[in-house]
């Protein structure tokens, strides 16, 4: 019995003369031969994978009727492949046979496999397959898929990205290894949407919801986003009002870390069309995370000056000991209204978010688990919003763009700053002790506060040329303001009415007190309160032109202007010359006042080869830059910007619609690094300079794969970041000028050159494999994501990196599952299933030199499990 044109459903089979075996089938493109294997075992072997249960319901037949021969070797050359496979695999390779059944119709729809995605890192709309530069994109779906809600979680999805931090809204990020330490600008830049919150006090927490994608631009990217791109950008782009539909949605999880607390999250958002030019968007959203590190109860005993070891005093935690004591709070939530007339829109937008959290996010490797020994309290509070208008339209034919915007920031940090006594007690017994008017030793437990005000006022003009256009330019005018408040106590309870340990007799035990105690202010015995102004202006061009058919050339450059200052106080009473204390109100005593100024220029030049329409080749030199700045020490000098050149040869390419992969290859040259190094005889100030150059060597790639119902996707990046000249250090609080020459040998070597610069792992990696398929009316999915970071240093300094010891490499896994019907969707997660501690940075409250007790590890996410449910109105 014949089936369609064919003489058996089996005839696309037939090499051999056997009629109950099939014969032997090359597979195409690969040399490999399947040996024969018996037809009815094909077939069982078919239809169990293809859910067929009905052996008359040939698959062979359904092909018949689609793209021919083609797809029934292809099933054949399946049945044999799943005689060679697990059951497992013999699933995927099922339904890729069933995806090339359909590839023929696919094609000629025009509908991709692999949706387009579209970015704005040059300033206009275009494929991230066609900008010439080293560019990640993560798509809402991609950060909805990996229950990404805050800058931690994107940043393990950044190959390229490492980062430092103390907790929620105190991290500091860094492109390709371009990072020595914490100093007064970042090398990377932050946006939101147009506007810069590029922060010198660590970047504000962005909560990821209703957001289009984050946009990770590897390298300098100074001629279009300006100062502080020295080492890269980060984009969130979020979602905008849409004139044309309703829609809502409401997303509520419940999650559990392993062997920590509770928490929970609701959010929410409104897309409303208020008239025909006239719409509302809004999101909104609240997060309790619990906590999962342990203050565990301690005990620490003083011994006051080595003449009287029987004066001691002990201090404990038992008051403030708890377990899972670092939980977060955070709420806020965005509006935006997009109104148009003609050619013109107009789009005012203000983001508001207010973060409380407790304890401590870094544990203390010395004990077991993840738990720390802390004395006094530890709280940060952290409230910012802003406030943007984004103006669109035309004039004689050109896009006009302007955007205003002001960002406003708060802190305030309470932070156990224990170790630094202890450390100083442990040196010899000789650090501080007080006692009240009664003789009673006062608790020697330290403890900081921080606080921080800042705002920026960001005003930019740009225009660019219609997409028509042959000549693709972009040229603008742009001018930044912001400054910051900055007060800080370190603080000895007790002291301010307190007098010195001295007045002690410990032979007669009287007590006269005579000496007060050095307090600054309060109970603060040293104190900081200074203003930093940054004001930066720009002025830029890139331009694009096709040379041929398909050679594009690329040229940019920006002219800045910086002028900075550090004014106010910073010290201990020995510091304030002829200010009288203690003191009652801010910038009462100056003993900092370091204004600087700086002008130049940085560009950018590039080739694009558009080989064929879905593959590119190109070639970019890029240079940025950082602004100088004051330091907040008597007597320092300013220091000047660094600036880093970019060479970077890349590909990005389309195999046919399942397969996109993007690389690219650099050499970069950091020159005049901002280098903070230690002051001797200070109680640990800094001061910045440019202590020489740095180098890196590096490689970084992604890709999407979509094989069936299956979409693999990868990333990963090399680093090979090192100095390439000696760094020096500072050997007198006289001269806070590094030596031009240092060696070990006299002392002043800070770090060698070929020393690796600190927290960019050589490599890190994750791939995500997620399979999806209906089951009824509901279509399901499962997902596994696995996750590789190897070794990175803490430290430039080889003497302060030996005290804080170096991370180690490091594997996690992620799982989930669940399913989706219409707008409603439900998952099950588990993050860090292994509960595997990785170590991302290690961290001090204060210089390592001092506190060596005091230094403590960032791990991964500890193993998080949770429940999520989402439903959507369209």
């Amino acid at each position: 019995m014949k089936q369609g044109r064919f003489a058996s459903p089996w005839q696309g089979c037939d090499h051999g003369e056997n009629d109950d075996w099939a014969g032997s089938t090359t597979l195409p493109g690969t040399g490999f031969v399947v040996p024969p294997i018996p037809r009815d075992v094909i077939r069982a072997a078919i239809g169990a994978s293809l859910g067929e249960h009905d052996v008359t319901r040939d698959p062979l037949k359904r092909a018949d009727a689609g793209s021919g021969t083609a797809s029934r070797q292809w099933l054949c050359l399946l049945g044999a492949a799943t005689m060679l496979t697990p059951p497992g695999a013999s699933v995927v390779m099922a339904q890729t046979a069933q995806a090339a059944q359909t590839a023929t119709p696919a094609a000629e729809s025009g509908a991709p496999a692999l949706g387009e995605i579209v970015v704005t890192a040059t300033r206009k709309q275009e494929s991230i397959q066609k900008v010439p530069v080293s560019l990640q994109a993560l798509t809402m779906d991609k950060l909805e898929q990996h229950e990404v809600k805050n800058f931690t979680d994107y940043a393990q999805m950044l190959p390229s990205v490492s980062f430092d931090t103390l907790g929620p809204g105190r991290s500091n990020f860094y492109f390709r290894g371009i990072s020595v330490g914490g100093v007064g600008l970042p090398t990377a830049a932050l946006y939101l949407d147009d506007v810069p919150m590029t922060s010198s006090n660590g970047q504000p927490e962005i909560h990821i919801y209703d957001v289009e994608r984050v946009e990770a631009l590897s390298g300098p990217q100074g001629t279009l986003f300006g100062s502080s791109s020295l080492a890269g950008t980060m984009r969130i782009i979020t979602q905008k009002p849409k004139l044309d539909k309703w829609e809502a949605g409401m997303d509520v999880q419940a999650a559990k870390y392993g062997a920590g607390d509770t928490g929970g999250q609701v959010e929410g958002y409104l897309n409303a069309p208020l008239a025909a030019n006239l719409a509302l968007r809004v999101m909104a959203f609240y997060d309790h995370e619990g906590g999962y590190i342990d203050n565990t109860p301690a005990s620490y005993t003083y011994t006051f000056g080595q003449n009287n070891p029987a004066i001691s005093y002990v201090s404990s935690n038992a008051a403030i000991a708890k377990n899972n004591y670092n939980p977060v709070t955070e709420w806020g939530g965005r509006a935006s209204l997009l109104a148009e007339a003609g050619n013109w829109s107009i789009m005012p937008s203000i983001t508001y978010q207010h973060l409380a959290s407790s304890g401590t996010f870094n544990y203390d490797p010395r004990f077991s688990g993840l738990q720390v020994h802390d004395y006094t309290p530890t709280h940060t509070k952290d409230e910012w919003y802003q406030a943007s208008l984004t103006i669109q339209g035309q004039i004689a034919g050109l896009d006009v763009t302007g955007v205003v915007g002001y960002f406003h920031r708060a802190t305030h940090i309470l932070q156990d700053y224990a170790y630094y006594s202890i450390d100083y007690d442990k040196m010899g017994g000789s650090y501080y002790y007080f006692r009240d008017q009664n003789g009673a030793i006062l608790d020697p437990a330290q403890y900081a506060t921080e606080s921080t005000v800042g705002k920026k006022i960001t005003e930019e003009l740009r225009i660019a040329t219609p997409k028509s256009s042959k000549l693709q330019m972009t040229a603008g005018v742009f001018h930044q303001y912001q400054k910051n408040s900055f007060d800080a106590d370190y603080i000895y309870s007790g002291s301010a009415n307190g007098y010195a340990g001295t007045d002690y007799d410990p032979t007669t035990g009287i007590f006269t007190p005579t000496n007060p105690a050095p307090a600054v202010r309060g109970n603060a015995l040293y104190a900081t309160d200074y203003d930093q102004t940054y004001k930066d202006f720009g002025l830029y061009a890139e331009a694009t032109y096709p040379i041929l058919p398909a050679v594009k050339v690329t040229g940019g450059i920006r002219y800045f202007s910086t002028s900075n200052n550090t004014y106010g106080f910073n010290g201990t009473i020995y510091d304030m010359d002829t200010c009288s204390f203690p003191l009652t109100k801010r910038l009462q005593c100056i003993n900092v006042n370091e204004p600087y100024h700086q002008t130049g220029e940085t560009h950018k030049a590039s080739i694009a080869w558009q080989v064929r329409p879905d593959k590119m080749l190109y070639f970019t030199y890029s240079t940025g830059f950082r602004p100088g700045g004051g330091n907040n020490l008597t007597g320092s000098s300013p220091y000047k910007a660094d600036t880093l050149d970019n060479f970077e040869i890349g590909v990005k390419a389309r195999f046919g619609r399942n397969l996109r992969v993007n690389a690219a290859a650099y050499y970069e040259k950091w020159n005049g690094v901002q280098y903070q190094v230690v002051v001797p005889n200070t109680f640990g100030s800094t001061n910045t300079v440019n202590a020489g150059d740095a180098r890196v060597y590096g490689i970084e790639a992604d890709f999407d794969w979509k094989i069936g119902p299956v979409l693999i996707s990868g990333s990963g990046a090399y680093n090979d970041s090192r100095l390439s000249t000696n760094f020096c250090d500072l050997v007198s609080s006289s001269n806070l000028v590094p030596r031009s020459t240092c060696s070990s040998e006299t002392g002043d070597l800070a770090a060698s050159k070929g020393t690796r610069l600190p927290r960019q792992p050589r490599f890190k990696g994750q791939l995500t494999v997620r399979y999806e398929r209906p089951i009824g009316r509901w279509n399901a999915f499962v997902q596994g994501v696995a996750f590789h970071q190897s070794s990175s240093t803490s430290d430039l300094n080889t003497a302060n990196d030996a005290l804080f010891g170096d991370p180690t490499g490091f594997e996690s896994f992620d799982f989930s599952t669940g399913a989706k019907r219409g707008g409603f969707s439900a998952e099950i997660f588990i993050q860090n299933t292994f509960d595997k501690r990785g170590v991302l940075s290690r961290n001090a409250f204060c210089e390592i030199q001092t506190c060596t007790e005091g230094s403590r590890s960032y791990p991964i996410k500890p193993q998080y499990f949770g429940i999520r449910f989402s439903q959507k109105f369209l």
